[in-house]
């Protein structure tokens, strides 16, 4: 669930009292109240409904409480009911350093999941530099502990780039990379860079890091269709994904689809070495030694490998190689193992109309 789900119930908590729009307009400065249709209520800080439970809370209430319960229901619904009388009364009373100052409590307390509430509230009444950025960084933090303000970390930071703080783009690039757009937050981060932004040695090395990503999402795309440009694309940077089995796999991959099977087998190797367990790794060498007509080392790895993760693919690779080498017996058997797996299987179907004939 959105972060800003969860805001929205909480605001069914509060306690709302109704001011009359003349003493509002001129308590809070607010003439364009007037011209508001309806009544307008405000929220009590949820802060201090909290601490006064037990007491009367209609007596002596304080103005910086509504001012507070205002800011806040800002920040967790910016299309709240009454979200145009709350920004009007807001603009000009004056009291944003009391909720700053509230912000900076909460985060000291560790109570960062109600300090972005009123962040949000403050930018989305006065949007100045400081409380925008101080509002991004606090929901990067919080995406990085919890993915579920991702989404909306994301939605602000592309907003306010689009409002053309530049600072907002090395947030937006941020939230791209933690959402997985490795290509678009590569657009991004150089379009801040290209914008005036400084280019330190921390961001070089995230923009390398993102470029490698990128290109991995990229040449994955091409793999099995077009394996000689997945391999220009990989092999330059494969030393850097040295120690990530998967890359191996689908070098290894391309090289096969290339008849090259002793260059798979080569990285299949390198792979199984760093994830001795690594099922695909396993199937690929067995799918390598039976295209090279080695049907016997091809079972020393189909057949431990079934015994454990029982796949149909894996199977019918393993009945392939008893057919090749003329273990009818061992075929049959394997294939009737199969018909309780999954009968409907297209190779297994294949593999029984092939024998038939």
């Amino acid at each position: 669930m959105d972060f800003r789900q969860g805001l929205k119930e909480k605001l069914s908590k509060l306690i709302f009292l109704e001011l009359k729009k003349d003493f509002a307009a001129k308590a809070f400065k607010a003439d364009g109240l007037m011209d508001i249709e309806g009544e307008v209520y405000v929220p009590l800080s949820p802060d201090y409904i909290a601490k006064n439970l037990e007491r009367d809370m209609i007596k002596n209430l304080p103005v910086g409480e509504f001012v507070k319960g205002m800011y806040y229901c800002l920040g967790a619904d910016r299309g709240f009911r009454y979200s145009e009388a709350y920004r009007l009364m807001l603009e000009n009373i004056g009291m944003e350093s009391l909720v700053k100052g509230l912000v900076a409590r909460l985060i000291k307390d560790g109570r960062k999941d109600e300090a972005i509430v009123y962040l949000l509230g403050l930018y989305e009444v006065h949007g100045e530099k400081d409380v925008t950025l101080n509002t991004l960084a606090l929901l990067e933090e919080l995406s990085i502990e919890d993915r579920s303000y991702l989404d909306g970390f994301l939605a602000l930071a592309e907003e306010v780039s689009l409002k053309g703080l530049l600072e907002a783009k090395l947030f937006f690039g941020s939230a791209l990379r933690m959402k997985g757009d490795f290509p678009k937050a590569l657009v991004v981060l150089r379009d801040y860079i290209t914008s005036g932004g400084e280019e330190t040695e921390e961001l070089s090395s995230e923009l390398e890091r993102i470029g490698r990503k990128a290109l991995l999402e990229e040449s994955e795309a091409v793999l099995y269709d077009e394996p000689a440009r997945f391999l220009e694309m990989i092999l330059p940077i494969l030393t850097s994904e040295a120690d990530n089995p998967k890359i191996l796999l689908q070098v290894a991959i391309a090289y096969r689809n290339l008849k090259n099977h002793d260059k798979a087998i080569y990285y299949l190797n390198e792979a199984l070495a760093l994830d001795d367990g690594y099922a695909d790794v396993i199937n690929e060498l067995g799918i390598n030694y039976a295209a090279m007509g080695d049907f016997e080392t091809a079972v020393s790895y189909f057949r431990p490998l079934f015994d454990r993760t029982m796949t149909i693919e894996v199977l019918t690779n393993l009945i392939m190689c008893y057919v090749n080498l003329g273990d009818m017996e061992s075929a049959m058997k394997h294939i009737a193992i199969g018909e309780k797996i999954s009968p409907d299987d297209d190779v297994l179907v294949d593999i029984k109309k092939f024998l038939k004939r």
